[in-house]
């Protein structure tokens, strides 16, 4: 059933990606639940479509935050060092960190507008889509964009650090968000054509290979998802 590296690589990715939309609609759907119940930690407002849009209390919930991103750094160390050459480890780890980003999902989701998530999502899976058709069949060899997409990355590394620390105007982070979009988008087309190519040697055809590639291409989908939700929040 599985027998190429595209069907192997699929099928973790697609779990994984699953877990994470699962697990961020029952975050978002368990805080609603809490402001409905008169939680003072969540509050709402209208928006201009009447939809609810939640507010979080950060202060009351930081605290729970910082635990859940200490984790999340841990599982995923434990993932990159470890799971990603024994799929017995791999993918109970990949599945703890799927759920722990669909949390971390959901609280950006929450801290914009979470009503966004739907058209955000539909977004993301064109361009992944897009990326995966053109970086798989297009003929084209875009091992040329490595160096290139690693440069650019660390730039907007510092450029949100320093985002971190000083206030920049609407206009300068929505530039960053895009240029953030653009990388990602090259990482899809990249990965998508290191797979084309792992593909056609039978030495590659392994589940250790498909849990390394569904890695490096589930890290573009949700840093395409969340650079995206940037851009278009308000």
């Amino acid at each position: 059933m599985f027998e190429t590296l595209f069907a192997k690589t699929f099928v973790i990715l697609a779990s994984q990606l699953f877990i994470t939309w699962l697990t961020a609609a029952a975050t978002i759907a368990t805080i609603r639940r809490a402001y409905l119940a008169g939680s003072t930690r969540v509050t709402a407002t209208e928006t201009k479509n009447d939809q609810l849009d939640l507010h979080l209390d950060w202060s009351s919930i930081k605290g729970y935050f910082y635990a859940l991103l200490i984790v999340d750094i841990a599982v995923f160390l434990a993932l990159m060092f470890l799971g990603r050459q024994n799929l017995n480890i791999g993918l109970p780890l990949f599945t703890v960190w799927s759920a722990l980003t669909g949390i971390e999902v959901a609280l950006a989701l929450i801290s914009v507008d979470e009503n966004l998530g739907a058209k955000v999502v539909a977004i993301t899976a064109t361009i992944t889509c897009a990326a995966g058709l053109i970086g798989m069949y297009s003929g084209i060899d875009f091992a040329f964009l490595g160096t290139i997409l690693f440069i650019a990355l660390m730039l907007l590394i510092v450029g949100n650090l320093v985002r971190l620390f000083i206030s920049i105007p609407r206009a300068s982070q929505r530039t960053m968000a895009f240029f953030g979009a653009v990388i990602f988008t090259g990482y899809l087309l990249y990965d998508f054509n290191r797979l084309s190519k792992l593909g056609e040697h039978a030495g590659a055809n392994n589940w250790r290979v498909a849990m390394d590639l569904a890695i490096s291409i589930y890290l573009d989908i949700i840093n395409l998802f969340l650079q995206l939700l940037d851009l278009l929040s308000d």
